[in-house]
């Protein structure tokens, strides 16, 4: 593992109110290292006596990086958190249980970028400028939390902060 992937594990513990930021990086590293594909691939059946050598060969892979991505996300979440997961079969139960435990949060702090973005008003006598970077600011903070604004909403949106002397 690479020095900046190492940084991600160590400066990005879940504490509740990064859930976003958190599950981004998580996913970031785990395709980095190859072993984003367990999220979203169902394990294989356990091999027996009789299967090919190809299928023990996959289960072995899914096994290895299922137990990898376990231990990226147990080393980046709270030790709560930790007791509360350790059990747990699969790294995709995991992702679901916090999913649980943080998406209401989510869907708040959503609601909260998106409601402070529109209401985002230029006060007479500052600068465009000053008022632009705020204005983006605020969009790359709801981006962030998951929110998807079409290119022409964006516009209306931020031609609507601007100050009436822009009429």
């Amino acid at each position: 593992m690479t020095p900046s992937l190492m940084n991600i594990l160590k400066d990005n513990t879940l504490t509740g109110d990064n859930y976003v930021t958190w599950k981004r990086k998580i996913g970031l590293l785990l395709q980095s290292e190859k072993h984003k594909f367990v999220l979203t691939t169902p394990k294989p059946p356990a091999p027996n006596n009789e299967s090919s050598i190809m299928h023990k060969d996959e289960y072995e892979q899914w096994k290895t990086s299922d137990d990898m991505a376990k231990c990226y996300i147990m080393a980046t979440i709270s030790n709560v958190l930790q007791q509360h997961h350790e059990g747990m079969e699969s790294v995709t139960d995991i992702m679901m249980s916090l999913e649980e435990l943080f998406a209401m949060k989510s869907r708040t702090t959503k609601r909260e970028a998106v409601t402070t973005f529109m209401n985002l008003r230029m006060k007479p006598g500052h600068a465009v400028k000053d008022h632009m970077m705020k204005v983006i600011a605020h969009l790359n903070i709801a981006e962030l939390h998951g929110v998807e604004i079409d290119g022409e909403t964006k516009i209306d949106m931020v031609v609507n902060s601007l100050s009436d002397s822009f009429d």
